[in-house]
């Protein structure tokens, strides 16, 4: 389940006996496009922990937490009959009467109905009656270019205390916040999902929808968060005639699609696993288990089918085919790209309803007696798919291409790696207590990590990357006199931050790198503030 920011916010003004309100008013700024509104979701604060007890989240609350906890996000007026796009988190898919107002850029505020939620992509639709024959939005798309720099309209929460009856009370209040932005347009990953790529350092959150606009108040289409700095943003026009319309003829939620297989990357296979399926590259996945009765079943989909295409799109590993079809909706047709026997194979597939009804966004663990231990496996095999599926990426040639799937894996094992700690930080909670890692140190450690090639290093903190003039990177801590690290000329202090053309931003990338069959490799380091390069023959 995601978390709202402003409801944990509240459970902590709770704890120190502060008393929240509802939140009032809005604070606008100049230049946010009439067609922003802020979006206030009221959350019964004990529904909210029952439900998150229930995916065996562990949250204390103190005794004088408020009775209710208030999601601020931003949406966008997408018709001209008061229909509202928007993210919304903590969000109850059973209850069909949610309490959620809006307020305008210009000050109105209004009840807003719930109309359901696109699954497959997260968003949730909303009609406030108030709006009807008002404002409007660019019937016609706006011109955009890589490189193109934009403003985001983001909803924020502004605290304002006042003392009455001997105690203190804080008021939220929402207001629309601008900041900028950089649009890219060829990002492979996006596009297949029918995205441009927006990069921003005011990118901080999880569950809000962004608003992205021209410099002259034009709507461009809705941000979704998809790691620091960085998001996706579909189109206005996705936004309104896919997503909205689809709500709105249902008038309920739209399952997210499924296809009913399980499968396994090839890149995790062996040599002798590959040649016996008949397949030139170690891309793609191979189909392991199908679902009875399922989409892939009812398709003509075979055990041992490669499916190495989506829609024209190339699969590289279980990550893309997740990505793919987890953003199509139930009942959406796709056409998959396969190897059967040696032989190319096309299949088309109806995707079904994803059975749980769930976001499509998100982890859903099988249940054992130990659930926890079920999430963090479920997490240690995704992660390790993911990190067989950067060696492969790592062993082909510099590229456009390259660079973003590097860029995309990164960002998902990332937030792997958040969430495991969040679950080993759970079982300790609860006295459960931790055997082992099951890949050792961290992917992205902040302690020193010994290497075999001779040196040991962590990765820079923000005040450090700082300190060295580097975005980032990871600092040697210490050299083996002799070893090839020392040969290579690598020194205690040097910061590696890239390798062959590459970034080089956490110790999970550097062990992959050693780990290649590569005879040498190019180190781009900062050594008293200054780049050098040194080539490491590590093997």
């Amino acid at each position: 389940m995601s978390r709202s920011t402003t409801a944990y916010l509240m459970i902590l003004l709770s704890a120190f006996g502060v008393n929240a309100q509802q939140p009032q008013q809005v604070f606008v700024v100049q230049g946010a496009s009439r067609s922003v509104v802020s979006v206030v979701h009221t959350v019964d604060l004990q529904k909210m922990l029952v439900r998150m007890r229930e995916q065996n989240v562990r949250v204390g609350v103190a005794p004088s937490a408020p009775a209710n906890v208030y999601n601020i996000a931003t949406g966008l007026i997408v018709d001209d009959a008061g229909h509202i796009v928007t993210r919304l988190a903590n969000l109850d898919l059973e209850d069909k009467n949610p309490k959620i107002s809006i307020t305008t850029s210009d000050g109105a505020s209004m009840p807003a109905r719930f109309i359901g939620v696109d699954c497959a992509t997260g968003f949730a639709v909303l009609e406030a009656s108030g709006l009807s024959g008002g404002l409007r939005t660019p019937a016609t798309p706006v011109p955009v270019a890589s490189g193109m720099v934009v403003s985001i309209v983001s909803s924020d929460v502004l605290q304002r205390t006042a003392s009455s009856g001997g105690g203190n009370s804080v008021r939220l209040l929402p207001a629309l916040k601008l900041s900028q932005g950089t649009l890219w347009t060829n990002n492979a990953y996006s596009k297949a999902r029918g995205a441009l790529t927006l990069l921003s350092n005011s990118l901080m959150s999880r569950n809000d929808s962004s608003v992205v606009q021209t410099f002259d108040a034009q709507v461009i289409g809705i941000a979704q968060w998809a790691g620091f700095g960085r998001a996706y943003l579909f189109p206005m026009a996705f936004i309104r005639d896919t997503v909205a319309r689809r709500v709105i003829e249902r008038k309920d939620n739209v399952p997210a699609g499924w296809l009913g297989a399980v499968g396994v990357s090839l890149a995790q296979l062996s040599e002798v696993e590959i040649q016996t399926l008949g397949v030139e590259r170690k891309t793609g996945v191979v189909v392991r288990e199908i679902v009875p009765e399922s989409p892939a079943a009812v398709s003509g989909l075979s055990l041992n089918d490669v499916i190495v295409g989506v829609d024209g799109w190339d699969v590289v590993g279980v990550a893309d085919l997740k990505a793919m079809l987890g953003w199509s909706p139930a009942g959406q047709k796709v056409s998959l790209k396969a190897i059967r026997n040696r032989q190319p194979l096309n299949v088309s597939v109806v995707l079904g309803a994803r059975p749980d009804s769930a976001l499509a966004s998100g982890w859903v663990a099988d249940q054992s007696s130990d659930p926890l231990l079920s999430q963090r496996e479920e997490v240690e095999k995704r992660l390790a798919e993911l990190q067989a599926e950067y060696r492969t990426h790592l062993k082909n040639s510099h590229s456009r291409d390259r660079d973003e799937a590097l860029k995309e894996l990164e960002i998902e094992m990332r937030q792997l790696m958040d969430m495991d700690r969040a679950l080993i930080s759970s079982r300790a909670e609860i006295g459960i207590k931790q055997t082992s890692e099951p890949y050792g140190p961290s992917f992205f450690a902040t302690e020193d990590v010994t290497f075999k090639v001779g040196f040991k290093a962590r990765e820079l903190t923000s005040q450090l990357a700082a300190q060295f003039k580097a975005l980032g990177g990871i600092l040697i801590s210490s050299v083996v006199k002799d070893s090839p690290a020392h040969r290579a000329g690598i020194r205690a202090g040097d910061v590696i931050v890239s390798s062959q053309d590459r970034p080089m931003l956490s110790i999970g990338q550097l062990r992959i790198l050693l780990s290649d069959q590569q005879a040498s490799i190019s180190l781009k380091l900062i050594r008293d503030g200054q780049p050098t390069v040194v080539t490491l023959n590590h093997q």
